[in-house]
């Protein structure tokens, strides 16, 4: 959901990947004020590709399949839609927007033509292949891009051309500008009739389409345009050669603002050419263009083949292709509990999610115009129909049009995976206030449960880094200092900087040979939404995290500070080299070091902790291993507990006996975090170690937090009304 970065909810763990996705910058947490007075809303529009301000994710061409076939169909001016222009069976369809684009190559070498098409879609916007007869001869025409002006197009064009292995396959001729301006050569009452004269013009190399509209009475007519041009001397050149190959037949120009569909047949993803599927090129401007499946559920090629309910509407938004999903409202709800959460957990965990998804749904209003939500965690994440299970469904379904409100009316329900046992102010995540967040207990720690143990080991050349506990066994022999030697159970086993997988965050640093021995310093819970380590870092690598979130250090990064922390525990302002690390909003500070998983963590310099005790929330670690170490050793943290007016200095190895790790249940917090009496720091000799609690920002409702309530017998009802103050949970 909005602001939120949760990821570590066991069914997401696969589904995100992407680091601007997982970690991205996320705008300022404020209350949504478009949505005020909305009482009920019984279908969603979700935005699934759109060009937005708040949100960008293009494609020119989108792939769609139902099992039980689609009817196509434009609304008309009321918004309505009229009966179905186009039935399309059991098949996939393509659509796109009739707009200017480039012709990269033309060829009848299907072979050269998909060679192009790949390396094409890797660039920035994306390619297609359509196939043509021309003079008895079918020909591929790779396409690239699709935007509002030629200028655009040919700009992207002459970009692509600057790689080499695009200019060399499009050496044989050049690209040619294509664009939404044609010649109609004929309108007719059934098909048959438009196919004879499309004939003509194929005969004689002319380019001509299939144009579906509709006539003043509401009947579908079926036309024959000839051309597909950028520019009016383009235009008039078809129209010469148009006029040679049928003298008598005349032309109209055709008026690019009414509503139409140019039929034309797809190649792109046929393995040789022959295999086609029919596209849809809809006109651009205010056409609205919607796709009806005949049963349930609609696949998005572009959006992971996932499906959904409801139907699709193709738009022109700022001149690109919009793609969005309109759905009724308890049936999106089925999706977003089921991509939020898992089948597993209990039933009034799943209640509180339901209604607070439906609270945050209606309460964005028209957020980004032509929907009120997109499909990703800037929103809330919506995986389509393969998310849905029966506990979800039946949860949606006994909370059905239930919300959250309070005196104001309705609130903005933000959620979290986990707050790390203690939710967020929200003064530390955005800077102000809102009457009904505040920091609270939340029983997070569930979350690290059943996870698998990993050793902090030290590799024959000196380096330290983790390994699963299954792949180890103990050897018998032991070190100096009495620290075991392990060895490796089998071949090619993967070290790692930190105890997770990731091999794009968190490559393997070195592999083992099988019975190979390393000794063994300490262990660690493998990280996961409740308690983590990320690191070690550099302080080069530390600098270029800050200066991608466009924060410059000046020299070598000597120092990085904690100065600031809020109720919680969480960071709420950073020092690098004793300069304030500026960002927009105290929650940015996660993004700025790289994508952390929450701002309630320590710094700790690598070499100062064994690595084998539980490290409780919230704790500042005081100058760990800096010169500015204070008296109570680099090995030691500074902690508030009862009632004690002055904290402690305390060993970190004497830390368990605080019991904050692993509480069955929430309490008033046994160690509240503090500012210690000198600035944590850790110097550039050694490397960072980030060591935190919580995935997320942490503020309102921890899905976590949910989970360990509904276990402890909570209803939803009260499970909501703990995150969020004064509210009530009323029908819409």
């Amino acid at each position: 959901m909005n602001w939120k970065n949760k990821l570590l909810i066991p069914k997401r763990i696969a589904l995100i990947t992407t680091a601007a996705l997982i970690f991205g910058t996320f705008p300022a947490l404020v209350p949504h004020a478009n949505a005020e007075g909305i009482k009920h809303l019984d279908q969603i529009r979700v935005a699934l590709l759109i060009d937005s301000t708040k949100y960008k994710k293009v494609e020119p061409v989108v792939t769609l399949t139902a099992s039980g076939g689609l009817d196509i169909a434009v609304r008309n001016s009321a918004g309505t839609a009229a009966k179905p222009w186009a039935s399309i069976p059991d098949a996939s369809i393509r659509l796109s927007i009739d707009q200017f684009s480039v012709i990269m190559l033309e060829t009848i070498d299907y072979i050269a033509a998909k060679a192009l098409y790949a390396k094409l879609a890797a660039m920035p916007e994306d390619s297609y292949v359509l196939s043509r007869v021309k003079q008895g001869r079918t020909v591929y025409q790779v396409y690239y891009g699709s935007f509002p002006s030629k200028e655009e197009a040919e700009g992207a064009a002459a970009q692509a051309l600057k790689d080499t292995t695009v200019s060399t396959l499009t050496k044989s001729a050049l690209p040619v500008s294509k664009g939404p301006l044609h010649w109609n050569a004929g309108t007719f009452a059934d098909e048959a009739s438009a196919l004879q004269q499309l004939l003509v013009f194929n005969q004689t190399g002319l380019e001509a389409d299939i144009a579906l509209q509709e006539d003043v009475a509401g009947k579908l007519t079926y036309s024959v345009w000839v051309g597909n041009e950028a520019t009016t001397g383009q235009l008039e050149a078809v129209k010469q050669a148009a006029l040679r190959a049928a003298p008598n037949l005349p032309l109209q120009p055709v008026n690019t603002k009414s509503s139409y569909l140019l039929r034309r047949s797809d190649v792109t993803a046929s393995s040789n050419g022959s295999a086609s599927v029919l596209h849809y090129a809809a006109a651009a401007g205010d056409q609205k263009t919607v796709i009806h499946p005949k049963s349930q559920g609609i696949a998005i090629k572009e959006r992971a083949n996932l499906s959904y309910r409801g139907d699709m509407e193709i738009s022109t938004y700022h001149g690109k292709l919009a793609l969005v999903n309109e759905v009724p409202m308890e049936q999106y709800l089925y999706a977003v509990v089921g991509s939020e959460l898992s089948s597993g957990w209990p039933t009034e965990a799943l209640k509180a999610q339901a209604v607070a998804a439906r609270t945050f749904a209606i309460k964005q209003g028209n957020k980004y115009e032509i929907a009120q939500v997109t499909d990703t965690t800037l929103d809330q994440v919506y995986f389509g129909i393969q998310k849905e299970f029966a506990a979800g469904i039946q949860a949606v379904d006994a909370t059905k049009d239930e919300v959250l409100s309070d005196k104001n009316g309705l609130i903005s329900p933000v959620f979290s995976s986990n707050s790390g046992g203690m939710t967020a102010d929200p003064s530390e995540v955005w800077g102000n206030p809102l009457a009904y967040l505040r920091s609270v207990p939340s029983p997070d720690d569930g979350a690290e449960k059943g996870k698998a143990i990993w050793y902090r080991i030290q590799l024959t050349d000196g380096r330290t880094g983790y390994v699963h506990s299954m792949y180890l066994k103990d050897s018998g022999q032991k070190g100096k200092e009495g620290a075991s030697y392990y060895e490796a159970t089998e071949q090619g086993v993967n070290v790692r900087t930190a105890p997770y997988v990731d091999n794009t965050a968190n490559p393997s640093i070195a592999q083992l040979s099988n019975k190979e021995k390393v000794l063994v310093l300490g262990q660690e819970k493998e990280s996961n939404a409740y308690s983590w380590i990320r690191g070690p870092y550099t302080g080069n690598e530390i600098k270029s995290k800050l200066a991608a979130a466009n924060v410059i250090v000046s020299g070598d990064l000597q120092s990085l500070e904690i100065s600031k922390r809020g109720p919680s525990g969480r960071v709420t302002e950073l020092k690098a080299n004793g300069v304030v690390v500026k960002v927009p909003y105290p929650d940015a500070l996660r993004a700025a070091l790289g994508g952390l998983p929450s701002t309630r963590f320590e710094i700790v310099q690598a070499g100062s902790y064994t690595g084998n005790t539980p490290n409780p929330i919230g704790l500042a670690i005081a100058g760990a291993g800096s010169s500015e170490t204070s008296n109570a050793g680099s090995d030691s943290v500074y902690v508030l507990s009862g009632g004690q007016s002055q904290p402690t200095a305390l060993k970190i190895t004497d830390l368990t006996a605080l019991g904050t790790a692993g509480q069955s249940k929430p309490t008033s917090s046994l160690v509240t975090p503090v500012t210690p009496p000198n600035p944590q720091t850790s110097g550039q000799g050694n490397q960072f170690i980030f060591r935190g609690t919580g995935f997320g920002h942490g503020l309102g409702m921890s899905q976590w937090g949910a989970r360990g309530y509904a276990e402890l017998g909570y209803d939803y009802k009260k499970i909501l009304q703990s995150y969020y103050a004064g509210v009530n949970i009323t029908k819409e």
